[in-house]
């Protein structure tokens, strides 16, 4: 179940050979191989035997349950004293991703040891210390993934589980391996918790329902409710650190902290590694911060274009219009007339094909969204490879950090307009709604339906046609698949987590919609692991990474916009205090342009005390969140024992300590006193 897939972009004998002998001569095995004539591409298998799995298990610390029911370093010497895991259907003492693991790590060890002249070595750069794999990569001649199993038992029992089976994430890890169940075990605890918010966000929602003369503008529960959402994300934030901890612990994963993984892609010059007292290359920071200014130089222009994008969006569905603050400058009025009273995008319901023309400017807006994140998608690729990272994970950090904050700029800078600048609860609810729907549906059929059915399709075409390539099952499958992204998951969902939060009292419906779609996209992400994409590299990972972090970054945030939205957007905090503030009436066009018919405004001499309670609030929950994050620790007692006893056990072996048996804690084996 450690097969992979070593596809080489090439037919050439000479190369393939060479391939073959390397790979061979580090103990591993090719199992089969295959050269397919009509994408000019050859084909190996290739795996590991059980005893170099097992050697290699020891010699990098992995975890193994022994009989007692702890967890120790395994041993090849004490075999026996280990169990195989509960999920192991098949009595093996290493499950399919520790085995997927290994052999990737051992293929991504083999030395070139010379560069064969079939090899684009002027190009490329290849050296004969370089890895193979790494340079088959940096030449653009090869990939590698790991191979399905071909024992539909091992890939479908944690789905026949069903993804709220408590054991799910451990039949996940069992397969897929820690990086792919943590994202599972985050959205499963993401659902739970949002289960929480999710249905006193529906109450709310119904007693504005019961109460027409009540709503988020002017709603006495809505402020309780928004206080309520931002302490929830505080304890999410921190319950998913525990629940991190725990899980790691249990599934027994070390972190290499010493070793980085280099990216086939990085340049630099030969120096040796003070770390590791190895050669390897190396490229100055001081260089990288010029292109560091260049990346923000870029990324700033793409900003300003979706800015440029959202005002013309927003002029086409009338949220700019005459009687807006920003019509002095933001304000297109050849764009902005076509949703007037009677024109074809009138919200009003005045217009031709009511029940239609007005939602081509939102699904417009979504798709123009869409687009600029793909733009902007490559340009941060390029931008990132530019960077020259030396690992995996600073190269991925950057480019998550550059997306995110684009994608985040494009998703919420309209809804900021609305929310801040214009101040329209009506308006920032609807664009919400409106903006939350269209994506959630355009999220379920581009990740799961449509890749689905394109495979379907170029599988039928392959089957009609004559093909005269040696594969079929399994491999036949993978070949068709494509690479799994878990980017775009973790997005949609930090994405989602703020309109959850961000605007809280303004859409209380934003928790139980969230946790709707949030049970689908579990199931829709398990559908697309098992028949859409490849199974993807394990990465035997401790957290979730930058995510996390900004995850934390959006909670903090929400206080400041949740509090703005209380004070000044709605007229909760008038309904609280009406003798601090005064109404201004609309005039009728003006309310119905701006969805209100009036505004409010902080009455003369009552600045000072508006301030100083805003600012009291503001430190309240400031002051409580920090408590939580300060006073909650991040591991349970639990977790804490059992990583010192791990700890302990480790530090006797590694210098030769035993227990004394006078009953002191540890003594020397060889005392230098007693010589």
């Amino acid at each position: 179940m450690g097969e992979h897939v070593l596809i080489l972009h090439t037919l050439d004998k000479d190369l393939t050979a060479f391939v073959e002998d390397r790979v061979k001569s580090d103990g591993l095995n090719i199992t089969r191989s295959y050269s397919l004539t009509s994408k000019n591409e050859t084909v190996f298998i290739i795996s590991a035997h059980d005893k170099l799995i097992a050697e290699a298990a020891e010699l990098w610390g992995f975890l193994k349950s022994e009989k007692t029911g702890l967890k120790s370093e395994f041993s090849v010497d004490h075999e026996k004293r280990y169990i195989p895991p509960y999920t192991s259907n098949d009595g093996s003492l290493f499950m399919p991703s520790e085995k997927s693991y290994i052999t990737h790590e051992l293929l991504k060890r083999i030395k070139m040891k010379r560069v064969p002249d079939c090899f684009p070595r002027v190009s490329s750069g290849i050296l004969p210390s370089d890895p193979l794999l790494l340079s088959l990569e940096r030449a653009d001649l090869g990939e590698c993934w790991p191979l399905h199993s071909p024992c539909k038992t091992s890939l479908e029992i944690p789905w026949k589980k069903g993804p709220f089976d408590r054991s799910f994430c451990d039949h996940v890890n069992h397969y897929f391996g820690p990086n792919v169940a943590l994202y599972f075990a985050w959205l499963r605890y993401y659902i739970t918790c949002l289960t929480i918010s999710g249905v006193t966000g529906f109450l709310v929602f119904l007693y504005h329902f019961v109460n027409p003369h009540i709503d988020v503008d002017n709603s006495l529960v809505s402020p309780i409710y928004t206080a309520f959402v931002v302490t929830w994300g505080v304890l999410f934030v921190k319950g998913w650190d525990r629940k991190c901890a725990a899980l790691i612990c249990d599934w027994g994963i070390v972190p290499d902290k010493w070793r980085r993984e280099i990216r086939p892609n990085f340049q630099g010059i030969k120096r040796i590694s003070p770390i590791t007292g190895l050669s390897e290359r190396y490229f100055p920071s001081s260089q990288r911060v010029i292109r560091y200014l260049t990346s923000f130089s870029v990324t700033l222009l793409m900003l300003v274009i979706a800015f440029i994008v959202m005002v013309i969006c927003l002029n086409l569905q009338g949220y700019i219009h005459k009687y807006s603050y920003s019509r002095n400058y933001l304000l297109i009025p050849a764009i902005s007339s076509l949703c007037d009273k009677g024109q074809y995008f009138d919200r009003s319901g005045h217009g031709p094909l009511p029940y239609f023309l007005p939602y081509i400017p939102i699904i417009f807006r979504v798709v123009i969204i869409q687009l600029l994140n793909r733009i902007y998608q490559s340009i941060a690729n390029i931008l990132t490879d530019w960077e020259n990272h030396m690992t995996h994970s600073q190269h991925e950090n950057a480019l998550f950090i550059k997306r995110f904050f684009f994608e985040a700029f494009d998703c919420y800078i309209a809804l900021f307009y609305l929310g801040f600048i214009e101040k329209d609860i009506y308006l920032l609810r609807g664009a919400l709604v409106s903006l939350y729907t269209v994506d959630s549906i355009r999220r379920l059929s581009t990740e799961t339906v449509i890749p689905f059915l394109s495979r379907k399709a170029k599988r039928y075409t392959k089957s009609s046609s004559t093909n005269t390539d040696p594969v079929e099952g399994v491999l036949a499958r993978d070949l068709e698949m494509v690479n799994y992204e878990q980017f775009d998951d973790y997005l949609e969902m930090v994405i989602q987590i703020g309109y959850v939060t961000l605007f809280a009292g303004a859409f209380p419906l934003a928790a139980p919609l969230s946790l709707i779609c949030n049970i689908l996209e579990l199931y829709s992400d398990s559908f697309k692991l098992t028949h859409v994409t490849r199974r993807p590299v394990v990465h035997r990972i401790t957290n979730i990474g930058v995510w996390s972090i900004l995850v934390k970054g959006i909670v903090l945030l929400s206080i400041f916009t949740n509090l703005y939205i209380f004070c000044y957007t709605s007229e909760q905090f008038l309904n609280y205090a009406p003798w601090l503030f005064i109404i201004n009436k609309l005039s009728p066009d003006e309310a119905v342009k701006a969805g209100i018919d009036r505004t409010h405004d902080i009455a003369p001499g009552a600045g000072m005390t508006v301030i100083t309670i805003v600012t009291t609030l503001e430190h309240l929950l400031l002051l409580l969140t920090a408590g939580i994050w300060l006073l909650i620790p991040a591991h349970s007692s639990s977790v804490s024992d059992e990583n010192m006893r791990r700890d302990y056990v480790k530090f006797v072996a590694v210098h030769n300590l035993t227990p004394d048996s006078s009953g002191r804690p540890l003594k020397l084996l060889h005392d230098p006193e007693s010589d």
